[in-house]
């Protein structure tokens, strides 16, 4: 899976019939401010990228800030089915955010989801403002609550 900064990429890739870029690019242009600006807020960058899979002629895209053990993640994903393969022919498209802490058992699971929130969009406009919703959702949450009170919301904490 390769990563590439949103300026790089093709919108095509998540909006296959787009025949004007400019007024998605505007938004996602918004919505990748609001991300880096939370990345900033924990002390490391965060770009909104493409996760797109060489040589695939789709892919997500998703901003992800986080710390050592805290991750806040905003996705605009590929439609599917529910066997999980892309579509041919979206709509619709779904934007999720995350916040997540690190597990912290003896018996490292990955991640505990803290919060989240899912936006299902109609037209890739919306779906851009999808994101930039979420985006901004998550720099609110992770403004108002102070990187390590996040753990105590955690209800797996130090789960067997």
């Amino acid at each position: 899976m390769a990563v590439i900064p949103l300026a790089e990429g093709d919108l095509r890739w998540v909006f296959p019939h787009l025949a004007d870029v400019g007024p998605v690019l505007d938004v996602l242009t918004g919505a990748a401010t609001l991300v880096e600006r939370l990345g900033a807020h924990l002390g490391r960058p965060a770009p909104l990228a493409f996760d797109h899979l060489p040589g695939a002629p789709y892919a997500g895209l998703s901003g992800v800030a986080r710390t050592d053990e805290l991750t806040f993640e905003v996705h605009l994903l590929v439609p599917r089915d529910p066997h999980d393969r892309v579509l041919r022919a979206p709509p619709p498209w779904q934007v999720t955010g995350e916040v997540s802490v690190r597990c912290d058992s003896v018996r490292d699971c990955g991640r505990h989801e803290i919060e989240t929130l899912e936006v299902e969009c109609a037209t890739p406009v919306e779906a851009a403002e999808g994101v930039r919703s979420v985006a901004g959702w998550l720099l609110a949450r992770g403004t108002a609550v102070p990187p390590g009170a996040w753990r105590e919301r955690d209800v797996l904490s130090r789960h067997r």
